[in-house]
């Protein structure tokens, strides 16, 4: 008996090769969803700390215009005391400079600020005066910007490995669907697309980091 459909011996090629085709891009998407979880757990880790360290820098800010307010207030009383003459009390107002006032205020003293106009105005200028947490600041806002620079670096990735999954899932709709086309150039059309969307695919897919694997 004939074979009612002359096209079947042509079509036996490619029924397998969109099988494997189809294994691969299913093993292939597969992978990227992983690597994309991995990633985007990372970039929500590093993320978290980015903020975290944020926050403390934020508190530290507060914490020394508190100080700063505290210690102008006594440098004020110590002037009023000694404008008054009062030396005993000016006294006792020195004696209570903390650290980082202290060190500001002798520099400024050896400015001599009664007889050199040209003197700071007074120790809590930029260059005599260092806040009580000002290297607490800085390495909290070092490390908030390298977190944040992470989140985003391994964003990135995940969103990378995330767009391939689109196009595996091309690959499985062509390879899928090339083999039911009764015309000849339409099938061809439909598996070498899936092809080329799966070879471009993949090599975006080799040329990504790789995490998760320890």
């Amino acid at each position: 008996m004939a074979d009612l459909n002359p096209n079947k011996d042509k079509r036996r090629w490619l029924e397998p090769a969109s099988a494997i085709l189809m294994a691969l891009a299913t093993r292939s998407t597969a992978w990227c969803s992983y690597q994309c979880s991995k990633w985007s757990v990372q970039s929500g880790h590093f993320a978290t700390s980015a903020a975290r360290f944020e926050q403390n820098a934020a508190l530290r800010r507060l914490e020394d215009n508190q100080v700063i307010g505290i210690q102008i207030k006594l440098f004020t009383d110590f002037i009023d005391a000694r404008v008054a003459g009062n030396e005993k009390l000016a006294q006792f107002y020195s004696d209570r400079f903390p650290p980082e006032l202290r060190v500001a205020f002798d520099r400024w003293m050896e400015q001599k600020p009664l007889d050199n106009p040209k003197a700071d105005p007074h120790p809590f200028v930029l260059g005599l005066y260092k806040t009580r947490f000002a290297e607490e600041i800085r390495q909290a806002s070092v490390s908030a910007e390298s977190d944040g620079e992470e989140a985003k670096r391994t964003g990135t990735v995940a969103a990378r490995y995330l767009s391939n999954t689109v196009l595996f899932a091309m690959v499985l709709f062509f390879a899928g669907t090339s083999a039911r086309f009764d015309q000849r150039h339409v099938r061809l059309w439909s598996f070498f697309f899936a092809v080329a969307v799966f070879l471009f695919a993949a090599a975006r897919m080799l040329m990504l980091p790789v995490t998760g694997l320890s």
